[in-house]
């Protein structure tokens, strides 16, 4: 392939799962957008923080600038995606602050850009990339146990149990400038992608991701995974939200799949409003 010739876009079959758990209230807002125009995809999970009274409203302005972004944003900006995804973290942070003096919110991105998927992330919502059950990466949290494990006082299994677990140094809203991590990563047909917040991974396991999504498909592996993460949280389940994304052959940006996930999502929003 020349370097003047686009990759190829794959498909991609989605699988999405959103629960409240034992919480008084959902803080936890996904989305996935595309611009009829344009090829690109763009996937959000953001989790409120729930020490913050706003924190529901803060994930939603997450969503909502992430619709209105993709939506209106010129073209040329959304032709480069390192530089709209920082566009975009800021337009989250400045909305959020123009709201809320309290709301607050975690993000994981990704921006799915023919073969590749550029990523971006705030808090402890995380982005996992699979290849043959294998995990090839996954962000890292703006935590205090993420820095215990970075110098070697616990191991990454002991991560979603420590005391400490919840304590975010990084978010959305506030008097700090938002500081993302970011990356991009190349896909391959049959990858995995999983998105999710905290309630998520604090209870299910990394293996797990890929062999539902492999034995079930994503759609029903989403489900399952989100069900399993609240019952195993037990009365107090935080919010889990899981979004799975499989790379298929490369074919229409345009596929039946997106159709009918957007008009679930706009349900979804009536419902949550």
């Amino acid at each position: 392939m020349s370097p003047t010739q686009s990759s190829p876009i794959p498909q991609w079959e989605p699988g999405t799962a959103s629960q409240q758990g034992g919480r008084h209230e959902q803080q936890d807002r996904w989305g996935i957008f595309q611009r009829p125009s344009h090829h690109a995809v763009l996937v959000v999970v953001a989790d409120g923080m729930g020490g913050h009274l706003d924190g529901a409203l803060g994930a939603q302005i997450v969503i909502d600038v992430a619709r209105d972004f993709i939506q209106n944003s010129p073209i040329p900006l959304l032709d480069d995606p390192t530089v709209a995804l920082d566009h975009l973290c800021q337009q989250m942070h400045d909305t959020i602050n123009r709201r809320s003096e309290t709301a607050r919110s975690t993000v994981v991105v990704a921006w799915l850009d023919h073969d590749s998927a550029y990523w971006l992330n705030i808090g402890d919502s995380r982005l996992y990339h699979f290849r043959r059950g294998r995990r090839l990466m996954r962000t890292r949290d703006h935590s205090a146990v993420q820095l215990l494990m970075d110098m070697g006082e616990i191991d990454e299994s002991q991560m979603a149990t420590h005391p400490a677990q919840n304590r975010i140094y990084r978010c959305l809203g506030g008097d700090e400038h938002p500081r993302p991590d970011k990356g991009r990563l190349a896909v391959q047909p049959g990858d995995l992608l999983a998105l999710c917040s905290d309630g998520v991974w604090e209870h299910v396991a990394e293996t797990e991701f890929w062999s539902a999504a492999t034995e079930h498909g994503p759609a029903a592996a989403a489900q399952l995974l989100a069900e399993q993460a609240v019952l195993r949280g037990g009365a107090m389940a935080d919010n889990a939200t899981l979004v799975l994304l499989r790379a298929g052959n490369a074919g229409s940006a345009r596929a039946p799949w997106l159709r009918r996930l957007s008009a679930s999502l706009r349900s979804w929003f009536d419902r949550d409003r």
